[in-house]
């Protein structure tokens, strides 16, 4: 019975080790540094600035229809007679110059501007030149788009709004298993100015919150590179099920070695 005693423990030990071994592992944690009830600086999104091709739509209102229809160049006759109209939102390219040709006014430069800052400047503009007392300029950029490659599954996904993130961006491609992108190591493609930039974002760490590349500009590319290695299907179903048979045997194993 002791020879028998001495075979069953370590025989239970290495089944253990086993079971572990094979568990399907947990899935990869985000911000792992972070701590529970401690504040963190949360900085606030920068606004998106307008580069050179981006398409931009933009509104003029005012309490008169009449007024306002020469600055929404699509109203027809029936439209200005009809007081209660919707002003229709124009879409506008940014040249290679940084300018944008509206009704109007003419040319006006708003490369480098924010969306906020070409609603003021429309509004200044209409207003300085005595056309409307009280304009409401309506700005939204058209082409804010990301493109993800890599690990989690590609595409391109349109954004509404004037900020995106790369936590959003995650939860947006809908990645099947995240367990097969390497978190640790993203990389983020920017260009500004005619220069393209990458940066590397760990994922796991709260300093992702401070990367320049947190919060996503139009045109931005994120590319998720797999993890080195790769179950199948296949393969993946038979080391969960092995895994739950080895720890099921260790534990008999364990109540017989140390009960006899």
């Amino acid at each position: 019975m002791k020879s028998i005693k001495r075979f069953i423990r370590p025989l239970a030990v290495l089944l253990l080790l086993a079971a572990v071994s094979c568990t399907t592992p947990r899935t990869l944690g985000y911000l792992l540094d972070m701590e529970y009830n401690k504040d963190y600086p949360a900085l606030p999104a920068p606004e998106l600035k307008m580069q050179k091709e981006d398409r931009l739509s933009i509104q003029v209102l005012s309490e008169n229809p009449q007024l306002s229809a020469p600055f929404n160049t699509l109203l027809t006759l029936t439209d200005l007679a009809n007081q209660q109209a919707q002003q229709p939102m124009m879409t506008y390219v940014v040249d290679h110059e940084g300018n944008i040709e509206f009704p109007v006014l003419g040319k006006l430069y708003v490369e480098g501007m924010t969306l906020k800052e070409v609603e003021k400047l429309i509004a200044d503009e209409i207003v300085s030149r005595g056309y409307i007392k009280e304009p409401v300029v309506n700005a939204e950029l058209d082409n804010f788009q990301v493109t993800v490659i890599g690990g989690a599954g590609g595409g391109q996904y349109q954004i509404s709004g004037r900020s995106f993130n790369l936590l959003q961006a995650i939860a947006r491609i809908n990645a099947t298993n995240n367990e097969q992108i390497d978190i640790k190591e993203v990389t983020v493609i920017r260009t500004e100015n005619g220069v393209r930039t990458a940066y590397s974002v760990n994922m796991q760490k709260k300093a992702l919150f401070e990367s320049p590349v947190f919060y996503l500009q139009q045109n931005d590319v994120i590319y998720y590179k797999p993890k080195i290695y790769r179950l199948s299907q296949t393969a993946s179903t038979f080391i969960g099920f092995f895994g739950t048979v080895t720890g099921f045997a260790s534990l008999i194993l364990s109540y017989l070695a140390y009960t006899r």
